[in-house]
């Protein structure tokens, strides 16, 4: 008798996807109906982008040299433990949410901050829940155990 396929963890709707259609309608109400909260910050905000397109591509060298496909619906080869996958869970993730933050310090409007608390939300629930759930099972206590020692975010 021969095991089911592994389909990975069911992750229907790409995050960059999810996180993109989220920004790009607080970037449209930003500009028709503005909620400012003070100066728009375009340097730092900048950097913290700049920052957080280093983190993702970190991430994924880190999984593809480990045989992992990065996208959240293909199954995972290994359970990867180094990188930035010492210090995160999801840095891959964490780096979307940081753009995000980086866009909002652009902006300097509230719509903006909204984009990356509905990001944050959409992704916890919508993404990291399957893909730890899969985890769990594909990789029973060496997931566990790293689960015990890393945080989800930070």
């Amino acid at each position: 008798m021969s095991e089911a396929p592994d389909h990975g963890p069911g992750v229907r709707v790409p995050p960059p996807v999810m996180v993109g259609l989220v920004l790009a309608a607080a970037w449209l109400l930003q500009r028709v109906a503005p909620v400012p909260l003070g100066p728009p910050l375009p340097e730092p905000g900048a950097l913290v982008i700049f920052a957080a397109l280093g983190l993702i591509g970190w991430a994924v060298l880190v999984l593809v040299r480990a045989g992992n496909d990065p996208r959240p619906d293909k199954p995972d080869a290994a359970l990867v433990e180094s990188g930035p996958f010492r210090f995160s869970r999801n840095p891959i993730y964490l780096g979307f949410l940081l753009a995000v933050a980086g866009f909002a310090l652009r902006w300097g409007d509230l719509w903006g901050w909204i984009a990356l608390a509905v990001s944050h939300l959409l992704l916890d629930r919508l993404v990291v829940a399957r893909e730890e759930a899969y985890l769990a099972t594909r990789f029973g206590a060496a997931y566990a155990a790293y689960r015990g020692r890393v945080r989800r975010w930070l």
